[in-house]
């Protein structure tokens, strides 16, 4: 029963990582900020960037937020 419950763990805390990460792209923060985190207080650092507006432009990564208006 125990591994389940590790594994379910493991699975969630993957999602979240992902889900970070894409967040901190939408901001147009490269992935790696991610680990500012395990500094002490890097995690304030790092809830600031995660409630930043979306940013409305072509990103580094591509333009997948937004469709170009024709």
């Amino acid at each position: 029963m125990q591994i389940i419950i590790y594994l379910l763990i493991i699975w969630i805390l993957l999602g979240l990582l992902g889900f970070t990460i894409r967040r901190l792209h939408d901001t147009d923060h490269t992935g790696w900020w991610y680990w500012i985190s395990v500094i002490p207080f890097g995690y304030l650092f790092l809830l600031y960037f995660m409630v930043l507006p979306t940013v409305e432009k072509p990103v580094r990564w591509g333009s997948y937020l937004f469709k170009e208006k024709k």
